[in-house]
């Protein structure tokens, strides 16, 4: 019985050990949509940003980041069921090795948020400097690290 315990305390110690010689970064980015949103059939044919998100979220799965990288925690916008989004957040979870790993993952989820804004201005033929009712028609974006 001692040797049993003797060894199972060994190999807690070894995995202790193992577990504290990596050096973990994880946190949040928050990636925010906003656009000029709308009413679903007067406005019909302006840019969503709830559907930037959506697209951002369908890049961050192509974007080649390791398995178990980033969980995406939230998606959210929108002001109604019968409005054009003016707004979209996604939460991205982010677990890496070490902070230049890291970083490479907030890289990554920056360029899919560029990509994912840059999808719906184009996809509804919106350019930059455009407007509607005076202002931005265009989908803009921001990531900030919570």
């Amino acid at each position: 019985m001692k040797k049993t315990i003797a060894s199972l305390v060994c190999f807690a110690g070894l995995a202790l050990a193992s577990v504290s010689s990596f050096a973990q970064q994880s946190g949040t980015v928050l990636v925010e949509f906003q656009g000029p949103g709308g009413h679903s059939s007067s406005n019909y044919g302006r840019t969503s940003a709830l559907h930037a998100a959506g697209r951002t979220v369908i890049l961050l799965r192509q974007s080649g980041m390791p398995a178990g990288s980033y969980v995406i925690t939230n998606l959210t916008g929108g002001n109604s069921v019968n409005s054009i989004a003016s707004d979209g957040l996604i939460e991205v979870r982010l677990s890496a090795a070490d902070a230049t790993a890291y970083q490479g993952l907030v890289t990554k989820v920056t360029a899919a948020a560029k990509a994912g804004a840059d999808a719906e201005n184009a996809f509804r033929n919106v350019k930059a400097g455009d407007l509607t009712a005076g202002a931005p028609a265009t989908i803009r974006y921001s990531v900030t690290p919570k």
